[in-house]
């Protein structure tokens, strides 16, 4: 089984409706999709491939997902501020 996307928890975009509640939008990141910034815009880097890592990190008492871009990158989020959806 591979990770596909992930979605936070508690974080995300905050943004205010026109009755003045306040709304917040996760952050989504998904295999096959390219990234973008918090305005929107596309920063033209596809996500490849969306790991969970964890073992050495024990030690720490965190575990981790690890974001793989065309680019090259590898981004480090931790993994309990982020819900994955696994598939065959």
């Amino acid at each position: 089984m591979k990770i596909v996307s992930l979605q936070s928890v508690g974080l995300g975009a905050a943004y205010t409706r026109g009755d003045g509640e306040q709304i917040i939008a996760p952050d989504e990141i998904y295999v096959g999709t390219t990234l973008i910034n918090s305005s929107g815009i596309s920063l033209g880097i596809t996500v490849t491939e969306i790991n969970y890592q964890h073992g050495d990190f024990d030690a720490y008492g965190f575990e981790i997902y690890t974001v793989h871009t065309s680019d090259g990158h590898i981004r480090v989020l931790p993994a309990d501020k982020y819900i994955a959806e696994w598939s065959e």
